[in-house]
């Protein structure tokens, strides 16, 4: 939903600058770490492991498109909104398994 039209604004951009490649990054990596969510690969993992990095990959990883999203915002406003959008689905999502893991 957020991914195909963030790489179509970037690619398609003719007034603004091109977004960074480590802008695209931490896309690919949001999208990746939410596909091995929804396909269960945290689950093939041992409790302990899973529980050591689930939580800190994803704070980590929306801390990252925090910053993606305000300094492209200033650059390509196409490619910032989609990143910020899955962020802060990503965002409440961590805290929402946070919140659910600690019950």
């Amino acid at each position: 939903m957020f991914v195909v039209p963030t790489f179509m604004a970037g690619k398609s951009n003719k007034k603004g600058a091109e977004p960074r490649k480590v802008s695209y990054g931490i896309l690919v990596l949001l999208v990746l770490n939410w596909l091995l969510f929804l396909t269960g690969f945290y689950t093939l993992l041992p409790t302990n492991v899973a529980d050591l990095i689930f939580i800190p990959v994803w704070l980590v990883l929306c801390v990252a498109g925090v910053f993606v999203s305000v300094y492209e915002f200033k650059n390509n406003k196409g490619f910032a909104l989609p990143v910020a959008g899955l962020t802060t689905i990503s965002l409440l999502f961590s805290f929402l398994a946070s919140g659910i893991s600690k019950m």
